[in-house]
């Protein structure tokens, strides 16, 4: 599978952590040697919203129009099972059917889905 970044995404990688530079790109070698298959950290649609959402509908449609998922990165630390561990930090990507584009990463919670300024 092919990963891209959004040329926005590549100027603010350039000043994260080291530390969360290189979780970054264990993720990206993942994803281009296996695909989205046997990931540690939890990796959801993010129109899975949650219905007490007071703008639930918008950010459903937002969220499938734009093909937006998400995945926790293990920044700083992951909790859980593997699979399905969860961290305070997420990766927002775009999801294609043979690629994903990199969009932004962001606190969590609360859940909040990247601005249309950051997708492609």
């Amino acid at each position: 599978m092919k990963v891209i970044f959004t040329p926005q995404f590549k100027l603010w990688l350039k000043n994260y952590p080291k530390a969360d530079q290189i979780k970054i790109g264990l993720f990206v070698e993942h994803v281009k040697q296996f695909g989205l298959n046997n990931l540690q950290g939890r990796n959801k649609s993010s129109d899975n919203v949650p219905t007490d959402d007071p703008n639930w509908l918008q950010k459903v449609k937002y969220a499938q129009a734009y093909r937006l998922w998400h995945y926790h990165i293990g920044i700083p630390d992951y909790a859980g099972e593997f699979g399905d561990m969860a961290s305070e930090y997420i990766l927002h990507y775009q999801r294609f059917d043979d690629e994903i584009v990199i969009v932004d990463m962001s606190a969590y919670p609360p859940f909040e889905l990247p601005s249309i300024d950051r997708l492609i």
